[in-house]
This record gives C-alpha cells, sequence and structure tokens, in this order.
C-alpha cells in the first residue's frame, strides 16, 4: 500500500495530489476514508464497531473536532446522534444526545428541499449557535435516499474547509449502508 501511495503522490496535509495517480485511486483521505468505512460496515459481522471505526476514520481524514452519525427529525430542526466520536477525551461510542439546528433552520430548508449532499455552514464565535455548537463550521451530509429516518452524517470543524470533490459522495454511501446494516438488526 505504501508503495501505491508513494506513486499517486506526496501527502500535504489535507489532500493527495493525484499527478499519475492510477486509473480508480481515491485522490483525497477524505472519500478514501468514507469509502473504506462503507466496506468495513458492510463486511465485517459487529456493524457498530465497523461503523464506529469509520467515523474514527472519517474524524483524522477532515482533521474534525467531532463527528457524528445521527437522524434528523420530521421538522429538520433537531438531530438525534446515534453513533458518534469525538477527539481528545471527549465520549465516543453510542449517544442519545439531541442537537439542536434551529439557528441553521434557512440553510436546513433549503438543503432539504434542494438536490446537493452536503451543507457546509459557518459559525461565527460571536453568533449564539456557536453556544450549541462550539466549532467555526458545521458540516452535514445526507445518504443518497434522503427523507425523514434517513441517517445524516455532521462534523464539527474548527478550520475552515474545502470538500474534495466526491466526497460527499463517498460519505453518502457509508451513510447508506449503514441504514441498511441499521434497519437489519
Amino acid at each position: 500500500m505504501l508503495e501505491i501511495r508513494r506513486e499517486a503522490g506526496a501527502l500535504d496535509g489535507t489532500q493527495w495530489h493525484a499527478a499519475g495517480a492510477p486509473s480508480g485511486y481515491m485522490t483525497d483521505p477524505v472519500s478514501d476514508a468514507a469509502l473504506t468505512g462503507a466496506a468495513f460496515v458492510r463486511h465485517l459481522g459487529d456493524a457498530r464497531f465497523a461503523s464506529l471505526r469509520a467515523l474514527r476514520q472519517l474524524l483524522r481524514a477532515l482533521d474534525a473536532e467531532r463527528v457524528a452519525i445521527g437522524v434528523l427529525d420530521g421538522s429538520g430542526t433537531r438531530l438525534h446522534e446515534e453513533l458518534v466520536w469525538s477527539s481528545g477525551f471527549g465520549r465516543c461510542g453510542e449517544s442519545e444526545r439531541d442537537m439542536a439546528l434551529s439557528r441553521f433552520a434557512d440553510d436546513l430548508a433549503v438543503w432539504q428541499h434542494g438536490t446537493a449532499l452536503s451543507l457546509l455552514v459557518d459559525i461565527d464565535v460571536s453568533s449564539e449557535a456557536w453556544q450549541d455548537v462550539p466549532c467555526n463550521q458545521l458540516l452535514l451530509v445526507r445518504g443518497p435516499n434522503h427523507g425523514a429516518g434517513c441517517p445524516v452524517f455532521v462534523a464539527q470543524l474548527r478550520k475552515t474547509l474545502n470538500l474534495p470533490e466526491g466526497a460527499a459522495h463517498a460519505i453518502s454511501l457509508l451513510l447508506n449502508e449503514y441504514s441498511q446494516r441499521r434497519v437489519a438488526a
């Protein structure tokens, strides 16, 4: 694996340089982490373990403070977390936390009725929303079959993120595998 990555290019901390990358090779760590996580969720016997491992990989690839898989309520203003992975000494594993998203209601409404898989919300430190979600950006990605009860990936980011092309689709595939295993359980 090291030889393939060495040929594909150097890692500059945020993205693989794709010059000379073999055909079909993922060119960014976020997509790579999401697709590897989707394979884990699909093929490992313990779906909970596989999902948490996928979240850990995405936390590192996104350089996030916290990532979670949850479900938006019918109004789209609250996210009920099911699994969470945090950096540092934060709690990881199953979660029953509800994240209030009402401060982003306008952005969420447009996103929910649109076709984009991801939504990136900027949060200013002086904003009231920062008290509920202490981060600089909030990334939300939904599964391919969005609607009530469909899983949503959420990442709390301190740094500005330029989500690589195709990364939202890769995370969406992970959510699809997660929802299939969740329904089967």
